[in-house]
Order: C-alpha cells, then sequence, then structure tokens
C-alpha cells in the first residue's frame, strides 16, 4: 500500500519542500519525518500518511526509532493496528516509547492479551518500563476485570519506579483499577497514599468503584467531601449505581445534578437513559429526549441514537423507538443501533419487522454480530416464524461466519418449541455441540406445558433437576403435571418450589406515578402506602377466588398454585405493583410495570384474570418480554 503513493508529484512534497525552506535544511531529516507523522495522525484521512511514510522508506530513516515510533502513532489513530504492528516489528533497537506505543495500540484496538504479551516480551528484552508503561497495563486488567494480573503489576511497579517514581498518575490507575475489579479495600489504601492533592480523576473511581460495589452510602460520603464536584464526579456515581443494578439511586442522583445547575454531556445522557430503560421511568426519557433534540444532538451521536431507540423499546413505546430509528441517517446507523431496535422487536413480539429491520441492516452493508442474531432469533421464537428461524440459525456460519454461542441454540429450542416441535427440540438438545443449560431446559419445560407433552416434559424435568432447579422452572413442571391429574407429583414439586422460594434473591417491580419511579419487593411492608396495598391485596385475591375460569387449564394451575391456606400465592413484588396502581391510577388509566425477573405462571395467570375483573390494560415487561393483559388474555398467547 506504502508503494502505491511513491510518486514524486505527491501533495507531501510541497510540505516537505516548505518545512525545509522553514528548517533552513538541505533535505528533510528524522525530525522533519517524526513531526510530518505526528502531524498526519491528527489528519480525517490515511492517505497523506502512506505518502510520509513513503517518503521516510525513500530517504533511508526508516530505522531511527523516534520515526518509527510516529508512524506506529499515525497507524494507531486510524485503528489500523496490522500496520502499526508491522512497523513496530521492523524497528531494530526498540525503546520504552515503542513498547509504550504498541502497548496502546492494541489496547485501544481491544486486542488485550495481544498487549499484554508485548508487556511481557519488553520485560523479557529487559527493557524497563515507565509509570506510563505502568498505567497503560493497568488500565489493561481493568478492561480484563483481572486483580490478579493488577496486583502483580502493582508489586513490580513499586520494585521498578521506587517511591520517587510513583506519581500520582500512577496512583490513579491503580484506585482505578482496584476500583473496577471491586477490591475497595485496596483502592482506600492507594487513594490516602496521595498527598498532594487528589485529582478528580481518583475521587471520582473511588466514587464510581463504590456505588458498583453497592456502597451506595460510602460512594455518597466520598463524593460529598469532594471540593470540584463536576460533571465527571457526578457520572462516575451515576454510572456506579446503575452497573450495581441501583437504577432508582441513579435517578435520584441525576436529578440532584440537574439541580446543581450542571448540564448532562453524551456519557451521563446514555448512562441516565440506560436507567430509565431499566426503570420504565418513560417521563424522564422523555425529558432527556427533548433535551437532545434541543441541543442538535439526535441523529448526530450514534451511542445517543442508540440509548433512546432503547429506552422507547423498554418503555413499551416500540412505535416512538421505530420512529426514532428512521429518523437517524442511513449513514449514521451502526450495528448497536440495529441491535436496540430488533432486541425491542423480539420483546414486543413483532417478528416479521424485524427481520424487515435484518434485512434493511444486510441493504446497508452493516455486518451483523453475535447480539444481533439473538434479537432476530427471540424476535423469530416470539412470533411463532420457525421456517424463518432456521434459515437465519443457519445463516449464522454459512454467510456470516459467526460462531453460535449457547444463547443462539436456546432461541433455537424455544423457536421449536413454541411451533410444537418438540420431539425436535429434544433432538436438537441432544446434538448441541455444547451442554444444555438451566435456561434451554426450562424454555423445553415451558413447551411442554404448553402443548402438554408430560413424556418429553417428564425428561427435561430429570436434566433440569441434576442443574439447579429454582422454584419457577418447578413450577411449570408442576402446573404440566397437574394437567394430567398427576396431583401427588403436583403437591411433591410445591413443597420444592416452597423451599427455594426460602432460597431466592429479592427481585424487585417497579412504577412509575406522578413523574416518580415507586419501587416494590415481595410482601412489601415499607412503602408509605403499605396499609392501602395490604387492604387492596386481600381485595384481589377475594376477586380472583370468587372469579369463573373459562379454561380448564388454568382453572387447574390456579388450584395448584395456591398456598395450603386456600390464599393466592405468596404476594410478588408484581403482584404488590399492581396493587399500588389500582389504588393511585386513574380507573381507566392503562398499568405499567416492570419487573427484574420471568413473571411466574401463578402471577401471569391472575394478571390476566384481573385485567378482566377491573377491566383494566395491564403491560409488564419482565426478564423475557412484554406482557400486555387485557380482557383476560395476553400478548404473549401464553408462551414466554
Amino acid at each position: 500500500m506504502i508503494r502505491a503513493f511513491c510518486r514524486s508529484d505527491s501533495p507531501i512534497d510541497s510540505i516537505l519542500y516548505k518545512t525545509m525552506i522553514l528548517e533552513s535544511h538541505p533535505l528533510p531529516n528524522s525530525f522533519t519525518y517524526t513531526f510530518l507523522a505526528n502531524a498526519c495522525a491528527k489528519l480525517p484521512s490515511p492517505e497523506l500518511g502512506f505518502q510520509v511514510h513513503c517518503h521516510i522508506v525513500k530517504s533511508g530513516v526508516d530505522m531511527d526509532t523516534c520515526v518509527l515510533n510516529s508512524l506506529m502513532c499515525l497507524y494507531s489513530s486510524f485503528g489500523d493496528v496490522e500496520l502499526a504492528r508491522q512497523v513496530f516489528d521492523s524497528c531494530h533497537n526498540k525503546d520504552v516509547v515503542s513498547y509504550n506505543t504498541m502497548i496502546g495500540v492494541y489496547g485501544r484496538g481491544g486486542c488485550i492479551v495481544d498487549a499484554l504479551r508485548t508487556f511481557k516480551q519488553m520485560l523479557d528484552l529487559d527493557v524497563w518500563p515507565d509509570s506510563f508503561t505502568f498505567v497503560s497495563v493497568l488500565s489493561l486488567c481493568s478492561e480484563l476485570d483481572d486483580a490478579r494480573i493488577g496486583k502483580a503489576v502493582h508489586s513490580l511497579a513499586c520494585q521498578v519506579l521506587g517511591s520517587d517514581g510513583f506519581n500520582s498518575h500512577l496512583a490513579i490507575g491503580l484506585i482505578d483499577m482496584y476500583s473496577k475489579c471491586g477490591i475497595m479495600e485496596l483502592a482506600d489504601l492507594v487513594f490516602r497514599t496521595i498527598t498532594d492533592g487528589k485529582d478528580v480523576k481518583a475521587w471520582s473511581s473511588m466514587v464510581s468503584g463504590n456505588a458498583r460495589c453497592r456502597k451506595i452510602e460510602e460512594a455518597w460520603k466520598l463524593f460529598e467531601d469532594m471540593s470540584n464536584k463536576d460533571l465527571v464526579a457526578w457520572t462516575a456515581l451515576i454510572g456506579g449505581c446503575c452497573q450495581s443494578g441501583r437504577y432508582k439511586e441513579a435517578l435520584n442522583f441525576s436529578e440532584e445534578m440537574e439541580q446543581a445547575g450542571l448540564r448532562p454531556d453524551e456519557v451521563t445522557i446514555v448512562t441516565v437513559l440506560s436507567a430509565c430503560a431499566q426503570l420504565d421511568a418513560l417521563g424522564t426519557g422523555k425529558k432527556l429526549h427533548h433535551y437532545v433534540e434541543g441541543n442538535g444532538l439526535l441523529g448526530r451521536n450514534s451511542r445517543i441514537n442508540t440509548a433512546i431507540v432503547d429506552m422507547y423499546c423498554k418503555c413499551g413505546c416500540i412505535q416512538t423507538a421505530l420512529d426514532v430509528f428512521h429518523g437517524v441517517d442511513d449513514t449514521l446507523k451502526t450495528v448497536d443501533l440495529f441491535n436496540a431496535i430488533i432486541l425491542g422487536l423480539a420483546q414486543h413480539g413483532l417478528g416479521e419487522k424485524a427481520i424487515a429491520i435484518f434485512s434493511e441492516m444486510e441493504s446497508l452493508g452493516l455486518v451483523p454480530d453475535e447480539i444481533t442474531f439473538v434479537g432476530i432469533l427471540c424476535a423469530c421464537s416470539h412470533s411463532g416464524l420457525v421456517t424463518e428461524g432456521k434459515e437465519i440459525f443457519d445463516a449464522m456460519v454459512e454467510k456470516y461466519g459467526i460462531s453460535r454461542q449457547i444463547e443462539h441454540y436456546g432461541c433455537m429450542v424455544d423457536l421449536l418449541g413454541r411451533g410444537g416441535l418438540l420431539n425436535e427440540a429434544y433432538s436438537f438438545i441432544e446434538k448441541m455441540p455444547v451442554k444444555a443449560n438451566s435456561v434451554i431446559l426450562s424454555a423445553l419445560l415451558r413447551a411442554c406445558r404448553i402443548h402438554r407433552n408430560a413424556k418429553i416434559g417428564q425428561l427435561a424435568q430429570e436434566h433440569l433437576l441434576k442443574l439447579d432447579p429454582d422454584y419457577e422452572e418447578c413450577l411449570l413442571l408442576s402446573n404440566l403435571f397437574s394437567e394430567d391429574k398427576k396431583r401427588d407429583h403436583a403437591k411433591k414439586v410445591r413443597r420444592i418450589i416452597n423451599y427455594q422460594r426460602k432460597r431466592r434473591p429479592t427481585f424487585y417491580s417497579y412504577i412509575e406515578w406522578n413523574s416518580t419511579v415507586q419501587q416494590f419487593s415481595a410482601n412489601d411492608t415499607c412503602h408509605a402506602q403499605a396499609k392501602e396495598i395490604n387492604v387492596m391485596l386481600e381485595e384481589m385475591s377475594r376477586q380472583l377466588g370468587f372469579s369463573v375460569y373459562d379454561n380448564v387449564t388454568e382453572q387447574i394451575q390456579y388450584d395448584v398454585c395456591k398456598e395450603e391456606n386456600g390464599t393466592i400465592p405468596s404476594r410478588h413484588s408484581e403482584m404488590v405493583a399492581l396493587a399500588f396502581g389500582l389504588i393511585n391510577l386513574g380507573s381507566v388509566t392503562p398499568i405499567k410495570i416492570v419487573t427484574n425477573h420471568r413473571m411466574s405462571s401463578d402471577c401471569h395467570a391472575s394478571f390476566k384474570l384481573l385485567s378482566k375483573i377491573y377491566n383494566r390494560v395491564i403491560t409488564v415487561r419482565d426478564g423475557i418480554r412484554f406482557h400486555q393483559m387485557e380482557h383476560g388474555s395476553c400478548s404473549c398467547m401464553d408462551y414466554w
């Protein structure tokens, strides 16, 4: 490629000529080429850089270490890791700058293992690292989330640099590494060693790390002690809350940031939008959308475009998400943006539309990745598009050369099971090159429940119980055997369910009300309206008990799911949220609930009936998809 630019009439000749006159040199030397290479790294196109490289080769200074280091930075700026590596290999007198540059090139290119291998090569050849080397390598450890290597690098830095070379820049790198690896004790120890004024980056790393470790109180105390609470610090606090699943706190902090008079940047906007998406905080999400539009960022910033589309998808506004998606210019659409809309369409059961969007992606020349295929296969599964799903699954390897992961196999089992092809689904599992996990087996079990196939259901049960059954999957099995009148077996399974309930983690459900997000847990007694909610739950229980089931299967399911004292099952978080919605929302206002786990079968059956009893549209977004209940039916057709 370099030879293609070796022509005497290139624009670089003029630049070189002017440079020689300014520097009073008869011929360009290594300093001239170093300057030119660094300048070309800032250009939008690598073409002039190729011409400089050509002149360097022709002039005979291509063995100069400084020149080659500059060339590596040139190619790194354009993301060309391979050419940077070729330049690095051609250098016979590699110094610490050479290795630092190559490690940085690999790090920015996501080639973390190659970067660490280069660091090891550097040590093996007795090229001693400096503080810049250690900071870069610590950043790699953060990316790997590998504190073991990070500790070893920390120890080596102490040996090589000593106390004199251990500057604040390196200390910040250590704090960031330990914080991202969740070892806050060591991060705090390093943090306390900084005596000459703690940099805002160090504070922000400590705040973010504590928040990610769910130590929100510690994070907030550190944040309050900061003398300069800038946007970086606020974003660290909000982002840490999001990464630890504390989305409600993230939104609260974002409101406080706004009250402090700070305007969010791209990173903050994307972070807060992700919290809105998780909590169904549509009001806050719309507010951010309008802010982005008003500041001219919509359509021009790919990360923000993706975050807005994802937020509307997860808040149940799929048409708005499509409008935003189609409003982005084709030249600015990315794989991440397509993934967001395809996954959203899958959650809403719009398989044919997802396939159309997938075709549009191909027409733009974008190459789908593993996430794309998870989304499109889920969309086919939720819409019963068996033939289309099979074709797409085959195309993954045959057309795109993408290796299948266990998630893709799980989608296929779900697809075949939904289509009633249970024998084929079971055979598919037996032939998979990976061992089936509980997700895949539970997908088969759900299919057996829907299609009332106790034989394959029994086989799925046996495999599932060998892994780590949770009560919800046992509940599916309980329903299956109840439908076959095997009451004794159902009672045994129910005992497993009750045992597993004691062991399962806390689940939460959320509902937006008066521009705030209300959070509920099972049997919640801490809410300000706990008494009113309890009265409503009792009323809901009575109404369900009086209700006449049109479907015999659901009547049996309800009987099996009842507790021993004859009431409905323990009050799951989504049931508590529904009671709150029935109390506080208008009599005709649709109720939207988000829950962070798969909706249980008993709650699903109860919600359908309650939508009919109270004549309400109830939408629930669980960990799998949207369920819109109306007049006693659900949009998922009882398959999820």
